[in-house]
């Protein structure tokens, strides 16, 4: 790449770090992505990690298309945006392969998909056994692209990529390019005989191990990562998923507490909780930390539904039913989180809606008729896999944004006492965004300015169900006390 082509694609790139991590689609060759393509989507996302670039693992752009029905390997341009819009990615690098004689020429593209824009290629070539070099080569170049500079210098991290045989990389390739489970477990482990080091070998088997859930030996995988690798985190998450497949809830437990130590993310936040559900079921802070998660990552799809499961473990079905309503809305198709969600519903005393999703969750899935009597001993609730995987709804990513401009522009017009204005921009807010605790708090000021106590109660309850604040609570006690409603105020515990 030029240095002025460069320097116009530094200008064009957004001045925000893509807090999802570029996605890396892997390159296609002239009989489509070929185990030559399969290891540079496998390689090239750990090679910009290695220079200090957010990347998305391929195995979760692989999950990714999967969960939302798109065929593989081969995907077009606009497919490819899909996919990166639901793991929270504006950034792509496409670009193709070809071998020319005894070397193999690799062409690079960055898609920023906010804008449109597509940058002139990055392009490199080397034999075949040095792919990995010439990977980590133009990752360099990658990373210059970006917002921030990287780590380290080119030098080093060509230095990381050297040692390899090709029958290592050959077997990694094969292994990710091939669709099924055996050959590829056959294939990742043969390029691990030969080359015991090779950390990006030994992440890929122990990721395929815990979706085989093959926990035990997804453990011994994960554990050749060294701790000082760059990679270690990522090894970690993976071993506390593996801990909590084999039920080993308080070493779960920890070792998720010390990667959140380190820096919390919603995926850790999240399976934390999940350790703590499995291993007590009761009032152990499960719910709290599903809140947390939700709140750090308001879009991913899976939280609001573990919370809601926690709630109901929990003994809140009120609560449950509300986010579990939400997890419904965006998926329709669910047919799990419409059974839990009926359970509920009739749990809080609404048989009727109660009935209508347990009708819904049979038509959808019919095996599930057996299970409308409740049984929270299941583990319904929904493991993340990656740290970095996590599936959004874009749509409810962009709905958060309007409603806290509206939640703004209600609390300013609050603050004149236009409460007629104040109620419409603040009740906007929460359709926008149910699970947004600002907008039932104000809205809660706003009906009792008005003498509509009942109605701010319901609101203020909403809230404490949105986010759990003492002081939220202690408030909603003294007005349900005030309202003659002590039983309900002695529940809220304020």
């Amino acid at each position: 790449m030029s240095a002025a082509i460069l320097a116009l694609w530094l200008l064009a790139a957004p001045a925000e770090v893509d807090a999802g991590g570029v996605l890396v689609v892997p390159p296609e060759g002239p009989q489509g992505v070929g185990w030559q393509g399969a290891l540079v989507g496998e390689l090239l996302p750990r090679a910009l990690q290695r220079a200090g670039v957010p990347a998305i693992p391929d195995a979760d752009r692989r999950r990714a298309q999967e969960l939302l029905g798109v065929p593989g390997p081969v995907v077009t341009r606009a497919t490819s945006i899909r996919v990166a819009e639901a793991l929270g990615s504006s950034r792509l690098v496409v670009g193709a392969w070809e071998e020319k004689g005894a070397e193999i020429e690799l062409s690079l593209r960055l898609l920023d998909a906010r804008r449109g824009s597509l940058s002139a290629p990055i392009v490199g070539s080397a034999p075949l056994a040095g792919l990995r070099g010439l990977v980590h080569s133009l990752a360099w170049d990658v990373a210059l692209a970006g917002s921030r500079p990287p780590y380290g210098t080119r030098e080093s991290l060509l230095k990381a990529a050297e040692g390899l045989p090709l029958d290592a990389l050959r077997g990694l390739g094969e292994g990710l390019a091939s669709r099924e489970a055996n050959a590829r477990l056959a294939a990742v482990r043969r390029a691990l005989a030969a080359a015991p080091g090779f950390e990006e070998a030994s992440l890929a088997l122990g990721r395929l191990l815990v979706d085989a859930h093959a926990y035990e030996e997804a453990r011994t995988a994960l554990a050749r990562i060294p701790a000082g690798s760059v990679f270690a985190r990522d090894a970690r998450f993976l071993d506390g998923v593996s801990l909590l497949g084999l039920r080993r809830f308080g070493e779960a437990d920890a070792l998720f507490a010390g990667l959140l130590e380190e820096r919390p993310t919603a995926a850790a936040l999240a399976d934390r909780a999940l350790a703590r559900l499995r291993a007590g079921g009761g009032a152990n802070g499960a719910s709290a930390l599903l809140r947390q998660a939700v709140e750090a990552e308001p879009a991913a799809l899976d939280p609001p539904f573990d919370l809601g499961f926690a709630l109901l473990v929990e003994g809140d079905a009120p609560a449950a039913a509300f986010w579990l309503k939400g997890a419904a809305r965006r998926d329709p198709g669910d047919a799990q989180g419409r059974l839990i969600l009926s359970w509920a519903l009739s749990a809080s005393g609404q048989a009727a809606a109660a009935e209508e999703q347990w009708r819904a969750a049979v038509a959808l899935v019919p095996t599930l008729e057996s299970l409308r009597a409740p049984d929270l001993t299941r583990p319904l609730e929904r493991v993340l896999v990656s740290e970095r995987g996590l599936l959004l709804d874009p749509e409810r990513r962009s709905d958060a944004e309007q409603a806290r401009a509206h939640a703004a522009r209600g609390e300013s017009l609050l603050g004149a006492n236009d409460v007629p204005g104040a109620v419409a921009e603040l009740a906007r807010a929460a359709l926008l965004d149910p699970y947004l605790a600002a907008p039932h708090r104000l809205l809660a000021r706003a009906h009792r300015s008005r003498g509509e106590d009942d109605k701010a109660a319901e609101e203020l309850q909403m809230a404490l169900w949105c986010r759990e604040d003492p002081a939220l609570r202690r408030e909603l006690a003294e007005l349900l006390r005030a309202l003659g409603r002590a039983e309900e105020a002695k529940r809220i515990g304020g």
